[in-house]
């Protein structure tokens, strides 16, 4: 598990909490052994801490206090045979804690961050940082991931908002953020200002990075 950040934790204070959504935690216990899983740790985990937030209008939790009562299983899904519960729309929870999403080309599920505590992080960062969104984001391949923090030299790498999957950078004009997808890592760049952006990629294009 990730320890959140101030700014993260701060963006949590300002989050609406629905209560009827806590379920105690021997209930959870009891009905988790209706499925094929061998850790229920982080599935109580998440429960516990972040049941009945809501962000981005999405109500998060897995189970529903009135659906477990009557011992009625939720769909789950498989990814890298790992047992998936939707915890809101577009997400699921693996077993292990990490977070995954269906990929539109394969339409299959993704991990796609290493903690839900990332997931967190973005939000509130990219809340924090909404004038980087002033352009329309463009993205690249790449080859290189391993190089780019080398070709940013003069950029803040943002630890608490990455993981296996992502990498973010940042400077006051341009923000670089790495994804990883089943065909390799594509960079995200949003900016305030189209030419440094421009410079941004001529840069990273002289270095084979893109």
């Amino acid at each position: 598990m990730k320890q959140l950040s101030e700014r993260a934790l701060n963006f949590l204070k300002r989050k609406e909490r629905k209560d009827e959504f806590y379920i105690d935690k021997k209930e959870i216990e009891n009905h988790l052994s209706l499925y094929s899983i061998k850790n229920y740790s982080e599935i109580l985990r998440f429960q516990e801490i972040y049941s009945g937030l809501i962000i981005n209008n999405n109500v998060i939790h897995i189970f529903n206090p009135v659906k477990l009562k009557e011992h009625e299983t939720i769909k789950t899904f498989l990814c890298e045979e790992q047992v998936l519960f939707p915890i809101c729309d577009g997400l699921c929870i693996s077993e292990d804690g990490r977070i995954a999403i269906k990929d539109n080309v394969s339409n299959d599920y993704i991990f796609y961050f290493e903690f839900f505590e990332t997931f967190i992080e973005q939000q509130a960062f990219f809340e924090e940082y909404q004038d980087y969104k002033h352009l329309p984001a463009i993205g690249y391949y790449t080859k290189n991931i391993s190089l780019i923090s080398k070709g940013l030299p003069d950029y803040d790498f943002i630890i608490e908002c990455s993981d296996r999957y992502h990498s973010l950078w940042k400077n006051i004009s341009n923000l670089v953020h790495a994804k990883l997808y089943p065909e390799g890592f594509t960079l995200i760049l949003d900016s305030t200002s189209e030419e440094e952006r421009n410079f941004l990629i001529k840069k990273l294009e002289s270095k084979k990075l893109i």
